[in-house]
């Protein structure tokens, strides 16, 4: 629903005022604890669809009521549960929050539970599935073979591991690198745990998966399940969640894939840290994966990566075509993750649009399409079609699937998917674990893993928020549609707020962006589709723009500091660009590059869209002109902002 001009008024001041608001008499603002242990609720967006709008309201109450606190073996734990059923911090879980939890939580939350999951290491490397405090007798209902692992006076631990799962060490691998991106801390990577360097529990995690798990053929293996789930078929009770000498296994999509990232991230780590031989040890191993996952997964006639295939040993109990199936989870990965091309990309999407629409899915977050036949589990949660993680809906999954469509040129599709989303999570009454295909809930209410997965569609997917150690960039994907973001990072006590919004009228857009970000960056507006920029000022003042090209999607772009700026783009309408813009797998031309595979819009190189001035002038969007910085303003009238303290490194 389109908003009036009034409303679209309101809401471009109200964002000006947001910004406006931390910089009052020359201070900046400071954060302000909750009385839920929260530090900031600064965080929030419009867009004028009230049931995407009313989608945030879901996040911090659902990790407030998930908090875990406890004394550890490294001291005060702080992380969450990963649902009203699930009190204990699972490594998995834990790693798809940080999206969320970052914008409103203390870099403590972030890293604390990660350090202790790591001090538990086995000697051979792998990690537990969970840690918890207390005694383990009341989770053994669930998980018979939980056990004690750490005593020390009254203090007591209990940790376990679903061994049908080969996801934990790379989620380790995977959260520590996210932390890392955005504080840049080395020196949090050279900590001790335990006597061993942080970053060293890492890489021992990673390579007890490629010697236990790696099959001959260079794929990451685990037992037959659906997909990235947990639960194999050979038990009708909770036996099922562990792998055992009769448990059918497979090489996976999801298990290879999330190594492959794991591998790619811990190459950067080492990279980060002076350490050449490691980080090209893991570099080496990361392209190893993606090959083998191209050669054997991938299936060119249609168009999707096969989920898993079949390894002697144990047989599935019923002969099924899997290779049929379409897996969301998985598929998913491969494209967030830089696996696939940019041909697989946009064949994926139309194959994830196509099954929901073939299956009747009330949203794109069907996670198997379509299911494993009824009876095929033993297990009563997903004995039928179409339950749990055996067909039913997960925006845990759905919401890194927007994410990899808003990353890869696909934003048009992921925004409506996303609103789809946003309606059924508004008609059923909030987050749950999981969903029927009518999208009735199911499973556990308050479910963090949909938070974090959420967020990371609307913050960094829709709004297109990358804020790293080194600094920002900013890429708007909104194209016609209206909206305003702001978002604080305790970790950085840093802010960034800007307010979109587009007249079709006089085709122009206007933009309002601020942040107390260092240095320069890229700012990029997605232009709709058929558009091309006519003239762009920014601050009153012509501006040179190059557009680039990702997918389906065409951006304007420009660099820029990150004080207070009006940017205007006045556009024309090509009908040449016309089809190009709109091709569902996008085009390389003269006049954009296209972005490499695994590479976000942050980092696309770009094309001049510009005839040669020649000498010092330069294309201005309209004319060629001479060199002239534009005018600066800022909202605060303040002199130029201080680097804002970081962690060490």
């Amino acid at each position: 629903m389109l908003r009036s001009t009034a409303d679209l008024l309101a809401s471009f001041v109200a964002v000006l005022a947001l910004a406006a608001a931390s910089c009052r008499s020359g201070e900046r603002a400071e954060p302000r604890p909750s009385s839920g242990g929260a530090v900031s609720r600064e965080t929030r967006y419009s867009t004028g669809d009230p049931a995407l709008d009313a989608l945030q309201k879901e996040f911090l109450p659902t990790l407030e009521a998930n908090r875990r606190e406890f004394t550890g073996q490294t001291g005060l734990v702080r992380g969450f549960g990963a649902g009203a059923v699930y009190p204990q911090l699972w490594l998995r879980d834990s790693a798809t929050m940080i999206p969320a939890t970052r914008y409103h939580f203390p870099v403590e939350w972030l890293t604390s539970w990660l350090e202790e999951h790591l001090s538990h290491q086995r000697r051979d490397g792998q990690l537990w599935d969970w840690i918890t405090a207390g005694e383990a007798t009341p989770f053994q209902v669930d998980a018979p073979r939980a056990s004690q692992v750490y005593r020390a006076g009254g203090l007591v631990l209990s940790a376990d591991k679903n061994t049908t799962a080969t996801d934990q060490e790379a989620s380790a691998v995977e959260s520590a690198a996210q932390v890392f991106a955005f504080t840049g801390d080395r020196e949090w990577l050279r900590k001790r745990i335990v006597g061993r360097r942080l970053v060293d529990r890492l890489d021992a995690a990673l390579e007890w998966v490629l010697r236990e798990r790696l099959s001959g053929r260079g794929l990451v293996t685990g037992a037959l399940t659906a997909d990235w789930g947990d639960v194999s078929p050979v038990y009708r009770d909770q036996r099922v969640i562990y792998r055992d000498e009769q448990t059918p296994v497979v090489e996976g999509l999801y298990v290879s894939v999330m190594t492959f990232r794991a591998a790619e991230a811990l190459g950067r780590l080492f990279e980060d840290l002076g350490e050449g031989e490691r980080a090209g040890y893991w570099r080496e191993k990361a392209v190893r994966l993606r090959a083998s996952i191209n050669q054997r997964l991938w299936q060119e006639g249609r168009g999707f990566y096969r989920f898993q295939v079949s390894l002697p040993g144990p047989k599935p109990p019923a002969r099924v075509d899997d290779a049929a199936m379409f897996a969301l989870g998985g598929n998913a990965l491969a494209i967030l993750y830089g696996v696939a091309d940019p041909g697989q990309i946009a064949r994926i999407v139309a194959a994830a649009e196509e099954r929901q629409r073939r299956y009747g899915v009330s949203t794109i977050a069907g996670v198997l399409l379509p299911p494993f036949p009824t009876g095929f589990f033993k297990q009563s949660i997903q004995r039928e079609e179409w339950t749990y993680q055996n067909g039913g809906q997960w925006d845990w999954w759905a919401g890194r699937f927007l994410l990899a469509e808003f990353r890869n040129g696909h934003a048009e599709a992921a925004h409506r998917q996303l609103l789809g989303i946003a309606r059924r999570v508004a008609k059923s009454g909030g987050l749950h674990e999981w969903y029927t295909p009518s999208g009735e809930p199911r499973g556990s209410p308050h479910y963090v893993g949909s938070v974090g997965a959420l967020s990371g569609a609307l913050y960094q997917g829709l709004f297109g928020i990358d804020s790293r150690a080194e600094g920002l960039a900013l890429t708007v994907r909104l194209g016609t549609v209206p909206g305003s973001v702001r978002v604080h990072e305790p970790a950085l006590d840093r802010r960034v707020a800007y307010a979109w919004r587009y007249d079709p009228a006089t085709r122009t857009g206007r933009l309002h962006v601020e942040s107390n970000a260092p240095g320069t960056g890229t700012l990029r507006v997605r232009l709709p589709g058929g558009a091309s920029p006519e003239r762009a000022l920014m601050d009153g003042l012509d501006v040179q723009v190059t557009v680039e090209a990702v997918g389906s999607d065409a951006y304007l772009a420009l660099t820029t500091d990150w004080r207070a700026h009006d940017l205007e783009v006045r556009l024309r309408w090509d009908a040449v660009l016309a089809p190009v813009l709109s091709s569902p797998q996008g085009s390389n031309t003269s006049r954009r590059t296209a972005r490499r595979p695994g590479r976000s819009p942050a980092r696309a190189s770009s094309a001049r869209v510009v005839p040669d001035c020649g000498g010092k002038r330069t294309w201005s969007g309209s004319a060629c002109m001479n060199h002239d910085r534009h005018r600066r303003s800022s909202l605060c009238r303040r002199p130029r902002r201080a680097r804002p303290a970081t962690a060490a490194g």
